[in-house]
C-alpha cells in the first residue's frame, strides 16, 4: 500500500486550526477510477489521504493511470455541513461561489514539507459537470503532481470584524468611568459612551476602533470591563475595581455591516460584531 496523497485541511476559526468537520467526496469519474483500481479514501482528523493498494510502486501506478488509461487528474468536492461557513470565513459577505483549487497551483510551505494550495473562486453556474449540494470547493489532483508532491495543505482565515460592546445597566451596579481592558495589551477599545436604549435603559457602548479581531469557535477571553470611581475631584484619589473579569466573544451570527469614520473623515462600511452584555 502506498499514499497518493494527504490534503491538510486549515482553518483558524476552528481550535488548533483543525478543520475536521469537512469533507472530502469524489466526482463521479474519480470514484469509478477509485473503485476500479481499489484506490481508498480516509480521514486522519482534519487531513484526508487516498491510499493505492496495488502490488506495485506508486510511480509506475501513476504512469499506468495516466498513459494507459489516460486518466490526467482525480477530482474532489470539499463539502462543508456548517451554513454558516461564508460567514466566519474570510470571503465576502455575499459570496455565494465556489473555490477552485488545483495542485498545479501551489506554494511552497513555511517548512517546505507541504504544497500549499492556492486559491481562486468561480460561481456555482459556471461549474463543468455541475455543483454539488454543500459543496465550498473543488479541488483537482492532476497526476504529473502526485508524481512530485504527495503532501498538500489547504488554509482558510476566519473572518476579522470589528467588536463592538454594548452594556446595559439592569442591576444595582452604577459605571462612573468605564474602560475595557485587553489582558493582551495588544487592542484598543474607544472610550465608552453612554447611550439610552429604545426601552428607555441605560447603556455604555464601546467598539474596537481600527482593530479588526478574527471570529473563534473556541474563543479564549481577553477583554474585562473595568470601572474606576474617583473620590475627589481632581482625580487623586480613586478606586478600580473589574465589573466583568471575560467579556464575552461574539458568534458568528452576530454580524452588521456599519459605517466607520476612516482618517480622511469619509465614511466606508466595515463588518462588525455587536454584542449585548447585561449587568
Amino acid at each position: 500500500m502506498f499514499t497518493l496523497f494527504r490534503l491538510t485541511l486549515e482553518h483558524s476559526y476552528f481550535a488548533d486550526n483543525q478543520w475536521r468537520n469537512a469533507q472530502l467526496q469524489a466526482s463521479p469519474s474519480t470514484q469509478h477510477w477509485l473503485n476500479r483500481y481499489q484506490m481508498s479514501l480516509h480521514q486522519e482528523d482534519s487531513s484526508w489521504c487516498l491510499y493505492g493498494n496495488q502490488n506495485t510502486s506508486k510511480d509506475d501506478f501513476l504512469h499506468y493511470l495516466s498513459h494507459n488509461q489516460e486518466v490526467a487528474a482525480l477530482e474532489f468536492w470539499i463539502l462543508q455541513p456548517l451554513s454558516e461557513f461564508v460567514t466566519f470565513t474570510d470571503l465576502p459577505m455575499d459570496w455565494k461561489g465556489i473555490l477552485l483549487l488545483d495542485s498545479s497551483k501551489t506554494a511552497p510551505s513555511s517548512d517546505g514539507q507541504e504544497a500549499v494550495l492556492l486559491t481562486s473562486s468561480a460561481s456555482q453556474g459556471a461549474l463543468q459537470g455541475g455543483f454539488v449540494k454543500q459543496a465550498i470547493a473543488k479541488v483537482v489532483f492532476n497526476i504529473s503532481d502526485l508524481m512530485r508532491t504527495e503532501h498538500y495543505r489547504l488554509s482558510l482565515l476566519a473572518r476579522s470584524t470589528q467588536w463592538v460592546y454594548h452594556f446595559i445597566q439592569r442591576g444595582q451596579t452604577r459605571l462612573s468611568h468605564p474602560q475595557l481592558i485587553d489582558k493582551l495589551n495588544e487592542v484598543s477599545f474607544s472610550k465608552p459612551h453612554a447611550y439610552t436604549t429604545q426601552d428607555g435603559e441605560v447603556a455604555w457602548l464601546s467598539d474596537s476602533k481600527e482593530f479588526n479581531l478574527p471570529l473563534k469557535q473556541v474563543p479564549e477571553p481577553r477583554f474585562e470591563l473595568v470601572d474606576t470611581q474617583h473620590l475627589d475631584k481632581v482625580g487623586e484619589h480613586y478606586i478600580k475595581r473589574t465589573v466583568i473579569s471575560a467579556l464575552p466573544a461574539p458568534r458568528c451570527d452576530q454580524l452588521f455591516l456599519g459605517t466607520q469614520q476612516d482618517f480622511n473623515e469619509m465614511s466606508s462600511m466595515r463588518v462588525q460584531s455587536h454584542m449585548y452584555v447585561y449587568f
